[in-house]
């Protein structure tokens, strides 16, 4: 699934906050090649002046052999020669190393680490696992003023409240994953091993995760990061759906 027109709807994220917020970001993802990613990011986003983005580096995969994947430093080098990259994601990663038995790659994160910090980037860390956090913590030793921690509310192991509460009182900067990917694991949890659509996150009551948002700001976040893209957006058209007003007419109705 591709979005039809980026710019397009930028534009219409950008008019459901009224225009009063300075700081949104497209986070773009690709099912494919890096070559072929390199190519969408540089036709769709704008240049290196155009739309800003959250680029994803290192992140986990729904393969049993190969897990995780990784861009280089000249992989991300040359997303930043062809659009407007600001922050840069790590998703799931520690979490999923857990699950696999595999040994984490701490010095690549360093690399990515002293790169932010070499070329003005930040970076968002979002995890879901409950023990995962405290490791983080070791891992970005040094680097903690550009580094944003997130609780990824699909979790599945902590309710919300407890996760935003948890990396809160962890890290300096803090933030949260708000997906509706949330409604599919509490279905899996509730049901067990019984039959879920694999779309039943598009089902997803929107006050529930308007009130992730909310709590999600309210106890402090400095990034609120929304996935995915089509519980807000059609398919096809890239039209905004209805989810995107009511999320953003809540946020702007109770903005501190």
């Amino acid at each position: 699934m591709h979005v039809p027109n980026v710019t397009d709807v930028y534009q219409q994220i950008l008019a459901a906050n009224n225009n009063t917020y300075a700081n949104i970001l497209l986070f773009p993802t690709y099912a494919g090649s890096w070559e072929d990613e390199l190519a969408w990011l540089t036709n769709n986003f704008g240049g290196a002046n155009g739309i800003p983005i959250m680029l994803e580096v290192f992140y986990s995969v729904n393969l049993t052999e190969n897990p995780v994947c990784s861009l280089t430093t000249t992989q991300i080098s040359a997303a930043m020669e062809v659009c407007n990259v600001k922050w840069l994601r790590f998703a799931e990663v520690v979490s999923r190393h857990i699950e696999y038995n595999l040994t984490f790659p701490d010095e690549y994160v360093k690399t990515i680490l002293s790169f932010c910090r070499d070329h003005n980037l930040k970076l968002f860390w979002t995890e879901w696992k409950a023990g995962t956090f405290e490791e983080i913590k070791t891992y970005i030793s040094g680097f903690e003023n550009i580094t944003t921690v997130s609780f990824s509310t699909n979790s599945g192991e902590m309710e919300p409240a407890d996760g935003f509460a948890h990396v809160k009182d962890l890290f300096l900067h803090w933030g949260g994953s708000v997906q509706s990917w949330y409604w599919e694991t509490w279905l899996r949890e509730k049901n067990g091993d019984g039959p879920i659509d694999e779309e039943e996150s598009r089902n997803m009551p929107i006050q529930l995760i308007i009130d992730h948002a909310l709590l999600c700001r309210k106890i402090g976040a400095e990034v609120i990061q929304f996935e995915p893209y089509w519980y807000f957006f059609g398919d096809t058209d890239g039209k905004a759906r209805e989810s995107l007003s009511l999320m953003h007419s809540s946020l702007n109705s109770q903005r501190p």
